[in-house]
């Protein structure tokens, strides 16, 4: 995170200090307004649903956002700054507070109404698309795809399918966001930020709402049968599932039945967000290079594996997030990337490649 310097009548300033100007771009009020919007939709819609989950986000987000940015620091300033981190950590926050803190606000507010809006979801439309999706899971792959993905992986290897299902997904969700709320590259964040907005929406309520369905794991409690039998013994078989799974499964479906917005509440399952914040966090690290390429999509490839693997989605859940995000972050850098170029440069920054 190098400090960047632009011209502004003639005076060399850094590039952190014009970097809240960027709010005063076309580019950036319209994803401020997109985003509040969104919030505020969320709010009228819902508003006890949404103020009980403010509150109920609030103290995790007090908690575990600023301890994956000190990790994070902590990282980076041993990496780049060996010889003094502390500085490193210290004036990275001094420059960059200012233009992270509304990003991480937005980032707040978004959660609360997407959570928001995926409780409402079986109310405003019932579950109905998860026979068809079943069946095309089945005609797509020949078999269903959870008993391939059960044949391949041994039960002690299926702990970190759980671990990194679970846990690493957050924190990468979490990560990226947090880094790119400090990155001094204001074209690329508002790329980014845009391509996020717009997955959560168009992805987490949209394609959501219109394609209600309730996944493999819970298929047969609302629909009856025992299509997904084998899955559920399966599931129960896996000494490793039960602290991860089952639980959480056995938390969803009480908070559904009780009507109670919760924290990570909601079921939900086309399309993926899972599948879909790793899909756009790949083509966010491609522009990094070959090797964060690589590392990026195989977690793609990975999260996408384990959504079957847990029972979560069905694996055409998780084909529709790749496409719609892939398209998404397509036209981003077709609208988005000119125009904020010609808004930064309006503002004197001098925009770093991102491959730098």
């Amino acid at each position: 995170m190098n400090e960047h310097t632009g011209q502004r009548g003639g005076n060399r300033r850094p590039a952190a200090i014009l970097d809240p100007d960027i709010a005063t771009t076309r580019s950036g009020w319209l994803l401020v307004a997109l985003c509040l919007t969104y919030a505020v939709t969320a709010l009228c819609l819902q508003p006890d649903r949404y103020l009980h989950l403010a509150q109920s986000y609030a103290e995790p987000f007090a908690f575990f956002l600023p301890a994956l940015l000190a990790a994070g620091l902590g990282v980076a300033g041993l990496a780049f700054a060996r010889h003094n981190p502390t500085r490193f950590i210290l004036d990275i926050l001094r420059q960059r507070w200012l233009a992270a803190a509304p990003v991480i606000l937005l980032f707040f507010l978004g959660v609360t109404a997407f959570t928001t809006l995926k409780v409402a979801i079986p109310d405003t439309i019932p579950f109905y698309a998860d026979r068809a999706l079943a069946d095309l899971d089945l005609r797509l792959h020949g078999v269903d795809p959870w008993t391939w993905a059960h044949s391949v992986v041994s039960e002690p290897i299926s702990l970190a399918i759980f671990a990194g299902y679970g846990y690493g997904w957050l924190v990468q969700w979490f990560g990226a966001v947090l880094f790119v709320a400090f990155w001094n590259n204001p074209v690329g964040r508002l790329r980014y930020l845009w391509a996020f907005a717009l997955t959560t929406i168009l992805c987490g309520t949209v394609l959501a709402t219109l394609l209600s369905s309730t996944g493999p794991m819970f298929h047969d409690q609302f629909y009856g049968g025992d299509r997904f039998a084998g899955l559920q013994a399966a599931l129960a078989q896996n000494r490793y599932a039960a602290a991860s799974v089952h639980v959480y499964a056995d938390y969803l479906l009480a908070a559904y039945q009780s009507g109670r917005p919760e924290l990570g509440g909601g079921i939900s399952a086309m399309p993926s967000m899972h599948v879909a914040i790793a899909t756009l966090n790949a083509l966010f690290l491609a522009g990094f290079g070959r090797r964060w390429a690589i590392a990026g999509w195989s977690f793609t490839a990975f999260i996408l594996f384990s959504s079957v693997y847990t029972g979560w989605h069905y694996a055409v859940d998780g084909y529709l997030s790749i496409l719609v995000v892939s398209l998404l972050w397509y036209v981003t850098g077709r609208f988005v990337l000119p125009q904020a170029r010609r808004d930064t440069a309006e503002v004197g920054l001098a925009i770093p490649d991102q491959a730098a």
